[in-house]
């Protein structure tokens, strides 16, 4: 079994106002997480170091962090970044900015774990319906160019941003991976907006799946994480 979360950690900040990445990296640990799509993810504050940063949300090495940042400041980035308990085979990066909006990007990360190479997706959509719809376009491109070519289980998480309650924005990603329904997780004291989704594979055995909500993941940011727990078909 590998329990894969995806969480938009909000810079760090809770809804408390305190910056604090050392109870998040600790709660994820806590948590049994193998692998975590993290979103918002800034090491840019020049009164923090950002090595320090990278430490506390790795919990002091439980995981390795591969980032993908969307913007990179003289003091530290800002974006998405993925934490492992596997060794990383690969990595990419898609560029979805587009003209006058908040950078955004798709990252791609490959892992060796133990039943053979998983392939994770992570990102992090814009926040208005145009914008959204044309990143939608690019990242069902890009995944149906990648599982033709390279064929591996996946793993789509993130924030998408996607408020509207009966939106069909994901009508082409439906067609490629199976989505996994994990409720509202926006905002984190009281949840009515589903921003926060996963979908796999064909060949991905689900067990578990959903938000997690307690009285840390209240605080800790202003999204809920969601979590899935899989198998992994045996590859040859």
């Amino acid at each position: 079994m590998c329990r894969i979360v995806s969480y938009n950690i909000h810079g760090g900040i809770g809804t408390d106002k305190q910056h604090d990445y050392k109870r998040i990296g600790q709660y994820l640990t806590q948590l049994g997480a193998d692998i975590v799509l993290l979103q918002e993810m800034d090491t840019r504050p020049s009164d923090r170091d950002a090595a320090q940063d990278i430490n506390d949300i790795c919990a002091n090495n439980a995981f390795s962090l591969t980032a993908s940042p969307a913007l990179t400041e003289p003091d530290g980035w800002y974006g998405n970044a993925v934490l492992s308990r596997f060794d990383v085979l690969s990595t990419e990066t898609l560029d979805v900015s587009q003209d006058g909006r908040q950078p955004r990007n798709v990252q791609l990360v490959e892992l060796q774990t133990e039943k053979g190479p998983l392939t994770v997706v992570n990102t992090h959509k814009g926040l208005k319906t145009k914008e959204r719809k044309s990143q939608f376009s690019l990242l069902h491109t890009y995944l149906e160019k990648r599982l033709e070519s390279h064929p591996t289980p996946m793993v789509l998480a993130g924030d998408f941003n996607e408020w509207q309650f009966f939106s069909k924005a994901f009508t082409s990603l439906n067609s490629l991976l199976h989505q996994q329904k994990m409720g509202a997780t926006f905002p984190s004291s009281f949840p009515v907006f589903s921003l926060d989704r996963v979908w796999v594979s064909s060949d991905i055995r689900v067990q578990k799946y959903g938000k997690v909500k307690d009285k840390k993941t209240a605080v800790m940011s202003d999204h809920l994480p969601v979590l899935i727990d899989i198998e992994l078909p045996e590859q040859g």
